[in-house]
């Protein structure tokens, strides 16, 4: 079994692995640069679109006002488009385009290679196994976060 520290040091080097390559492979599949911010916006959007800019800014946890940054560099990657809401023109909502979408989909299949490689080693019990400890470890997580007041306002 591993130490707690072997296992600290697997968990720090892994995160810190997982964020440069998303930002690694999306480069290459796009063509451009898309930091891992951006990323998990693209990913936000896409799985709820049209989504409000506040609902997004929300679920990453950072200010509308950060957000409003992030998306204005992603207009002019030609990856999301925003637009008032027709009943509420207070309302801002944000839609990938073709690009975005595509960046979206590629960002998924790579999530799905990620996970099959780790799922198609493991026999049923194995797999049950990591999924217990990984909800353990994202209880911790959510416990911190709530102990900060609830997520970051970057």
């Amino acid at each position: 079994m591993a130490s707690a520290e072997q296992l600290n040091s697997f968990l720090v080097d892994m995160f810190g692995r997982i964020n440069k390559i998303e930002e690694r492979v999306m480069a290459e599949g796009l063509g451009s640069a898309v930091s891992i911010t951006e990323i998990h916006i693209i990913e936000k959007i896409g799985a709820l679109e049209p989504i409000r800019m506040s609902e997004v800014a929300r679920s990453i946890g950072v200010t509308l006002a950060t957000l409003t940054v992030a998306c204005d560099k992603l207009e002019a990657k030609d990856l999301v488009r925003r637009s008032r809401d027709k009943s509420d023109r207070r309302v801002v909502n944000v839609t990938l385009t073709d690009k975005g979408r595509a960046a979206y989909e590629y960002h998924r299949a790579f999530h799905d290679r990620m996970i099959a490689s780790v799922m198609d080693t493991l026999s049923p019990e194995q797999a049950a196994i990591l999924a217990q400890s990984l909800e353990k470890l994202q209880d911790f997580f959510q416990q911190e976060e709530a102990g900060m007041g609830g997520a970051a306002n970057g």
